[in-house]
């Protein structure tokens, strides 16, 4: 039995008001799983840069948003 089956074998032994509560839970879960896949990616991406030898000069806030004619 997949873990889908187990899953959807117990959602239906909930009543009806019981799975409020479960779709709430289920949610959660979700955006949490999101939220951490997000933060690895990121994670990564600053990993690499800090790993790169050409990471270039620093440039302020206000010469970056002038090379993209933004007025701050």
């Amino acid at each position: 039995m997949s873990n889908r089956e187990k899953c959807l074998e117990i959602i239906d032994s909930f009543t009806d008001e019981q799975l409020a509560t479960v779709a709430s839970l289920l949610v959660s879960a979700k955006t949490l799983a999101d939220d951490t896949a997000d933060d690895a990616f990121c994670l990564q991406l600053y990993t690499d840069y800090q790993s790169c030898a050409d990471k270039g000069e620093p440039v302020s806030l206000e010469s970056f948003a002038h090379s993209l004619d933004i007025r701050l």
